[in-house]
């Protein structure tokens, strides 16, 4: 049977190249606009907390991480509606409501409504964004999936280098209220026009292919064709069901939960070891020029080598990170700190970007991602309380430390051993 194919119109018709770039960069834009929702953010006002509202570091670091936490757990949910409604409206719905909590971040009168604030922007920016930013993307390449993963990841990281000392800047000479409300301004003013101007959900809805290939040499054209395609993507009920997914879903929470207590509490562990502030924020945007360049190496690799090879190399670096963070007290050991957790960043996302989709498949890449995305960001609530708890408890991070060695050997040699999963497509005919 012959399938009629739409043809491309309007904007898409008239790009001078393949359309997926001009999504690409819309959608990259969306990535660099969750910055105010991740925690090198968060971090930079902590202080600021700690005075206005009379809370100890305790307090607030658990608030962000019981906000994050239930925040995550909008993500399935947020990932079904990609799946239906599309990745445009959604990004134009989410960065909408993204820019409106930050600027009502900057009314926060207490406890509760810093809580309903992290809530908020750990949901929709760093949760929800990244969540439809990233999936559209991978809608749009297949084969140069990996790279042009690496390519936003790289944008990100060269972004992060000049955003964060100038957040330190707008800090030293405005009111924190007032950067929330530029915060969320700049999100709005850089997302909303661009998406709902130039994203377009999926190159087959304009008679496109990923990755621009012709549609006249590939475009299916029986009915056996469209279901070896179909076959190909697994649901999420499926992908739940599978011990390779839970293996992987394993090894990638690792990283952000003892990454994010890394990164929130870099002063303190730098500090106990004898360095500077200045010193530790010199060290993280060293961290960021690192991950740039790991996310193209990555982005080539995550094209040729198993994902647990992928996996293995990314957890392989967190030890190492983990283990320099206990006795780090020389410049050339900060220096290796700094490249093996760049590599275990630039890793990480890379693996998010392009592992899950080639492993189960576009269809329901919405509800799968949301899914994971829910674990990821748990995470990034658990790894900062377990951190707390560690200091006050022992009077240093090293226990926390070895913890996330130990599961992060756990996690490669499950990463290791499990196979490659294989979808089963029972047939009612049989």
């Amino acid at each position: 049977m012959i399938t009629s194919t739409p043809k491309p119109r309007g904007i898409v018709a008239a790009s001078p190249v393949y359309y997926g770039w001009v999504v690409w960069f819309v959608a990259t834009i969306g990535v660099v606009a969750t910055a105010p929702g991740q925690s090198f953010t968060v971090s930079q006002f902590i202080d600021f907390f700690i005075e206005d509202f009379n809370m100890s570091r305790t307090e607030v670091t658990a608030l962000f991480s019981t906000g994050t936490f239930v925040g995550s757990l909008c993500l399935p949910f947020v990932g079904r509606l990609v799946d239906r409604y599309g990745n445009r409206k959604m990004s134009v719905i989410i960065a909408a409501l993204f820019a409106t909590v930050l600027i009502l971040f900057s009314l926060v009168a207490g406890p509760f409504t810093l809580l309903l604030s992290f809530f908020g922007i750990r949901m929709l920016g760093q949760g929800s964004l990244g969540l439809v930013s990233n999936t559209v993307i991978v809608e749009w390449f297949k084969r140069l999936r990996g790279r042009v993963m690496s390519i936003t990841l790289v944008s990100f990281a060269i972004f992060q280098s000049f955003y964060v000392p100038w957040l330190q800047r707008q800090l030293e000479t405005t009111d924190w209220r007032t950067v929330w409300i530029m915060l969320g301004i700049g999100v709005a003013c850089s997302t909303i026009p661009l998406t709902w101007l130039l994203m377009r959900n999926t190159p087959e809805e304009h008679g496109l292919l990923p990755d621009g290939d012709d549609v006249r040499e590939q475009q299916p054209k029986t009915e056996e064709e469209i279901a070896a395609i179909e076959a190909e993507s697994w649901t999420l009920n499926e992908v739940i069901k599978n011990p390779t997914f839970w293996v992987f879903v394993f090894g990638r929470i690792i990283s952000p939960a003892w990454g994010t207590g890394l990164i929130l509490n870099m002063v303190s562990i730098f500090d106990e070891l004898g360095h500077s502030a200045a010193t530790a924020a010199s060290n993280y945007a060293l961290i960021t020029i690192i991950t740039a360049v790991m996310s193209i190496v990555f982005g080539v690799l995550v094209d040729r080598l198993r994902p647990g090879l992928v996996m293995m190399l990314q957890l392989a670096a967190l030890i190492a990170s983990m283990a320099l963070a206990t006795f780090m007290t020389t410049p050339f050991l900060l220096l290796l700190y700094a490249l093996t957790f760049g590599i275990m960043m630039g890793g990480g996302g890379v693996f998010d970007g392009a592992v899950w989709v080639n492993l189960f498949g576009r269809a329901h890449q919405g509800a799968i991602r949301g899914f994971v995305s829910t674990a990821l960001v748990t995470g990034t609530a658990i790894g900062p309380i377990l951190f707390g708890l560690s200091f006050d408890l022992t009077g240093s991070y090293n226990t926390v430390l070895w913890v996330g060695i130990a599961l992060s050997v756990l996690g490669i040699i499950g990463a290791l051993i499990m196979p490659q999963p294989e979808r089963v497509v029972h047939n009612p005919a049989q």
